[in-house]
């Protein structure tokens, strides 16, 4: 006598390995380095998001579809992995300025920082300041319009403060002869910044 009976083969799943990848900087796009899942069977991975996508700064979730190329003996199979990416650094400019005399306020010719990316800059000191002469170092916080992928960041410059020339001329003065003196005066030329200057003639 003979019999039969039937046995069902379930398709076996892949076996995936997908390391989590290295924490990379925004602005970075995503390479093999990061898409580089591996398998013990032949097949195709199907990255989401693929290869070239730029990340926002966070957490971000990777996934991949991987489709063995004997489907008739393997399924399909789905993987995900964490990556990190990091805020990005702005990339400020800010060249030393030009000299100024003592007495000139800084304006937007001395606060000539540029960013690589939009953003708002302070300044400090701040604009309509008169600073001494001599060497002094401007400084700027720049705050990108893009807080979630990039950093807000500092920068300073030096900027030269020349003395102001100043000029003081004693009045010419008669008195006959035998008498006194009458009061000496002149005239100072060149005060800036209302500072407080005066002049003793004798």
């Amino acid at each position: 006598v003979t019999d039969t009976v039937s046995l069902v083969v379930l398709k076996a799943t892949p076996l995936l390995t997908w390391p989590a990848p290295s924490p990379i900087m925004y602005g970075t796009a995503l390479s093999s380095n990061q898409l580089n899942v591996t398998a013990n069977v032949p097949g195709t991975p199907a990255y989401a998001p693929p290869i070239g996508t730029v990340l926002a700064a966070g957490t971000n979730t990777l996934s991949v579809i991987f489709t063995p190329t004997n489907q008739v003996d393997y399924s399909s199979v789905t993987d995900t992995v964490s990556i990190v990416v990091f805020k990005a650094t702005p990339l400020l400019t800010c060249p030393a300025p030009a000299s100024i005399p003592y007495g000139t306020q800084l304006s937007s010719n001395q606060f000539i920082c540029t960013a690589n990316v939009l953003g708002s800059f302070v300044y400090s000191p701040p604009t309509g300041t008169v600073l001494n002469a001599g060497t002094n170092t401007l400084s700027v916080i720049f705050t990108p319009t893009d807080a979630v992928d990039y950093n807000s960041t500092t920068s300073s410059m030096s900027l030269v403060v020349l003395p102001a020339p100043l000029s003081v001329t004693a009045s010419n003065a008669t008195r006959p002869y035998g008498q006194t003196n009458p009061a000496f005066g002149g005239m100072i030329i060149g005060i800036t910044n209302s500072d407080n200057i005066t002049a003793t003639y004798s």
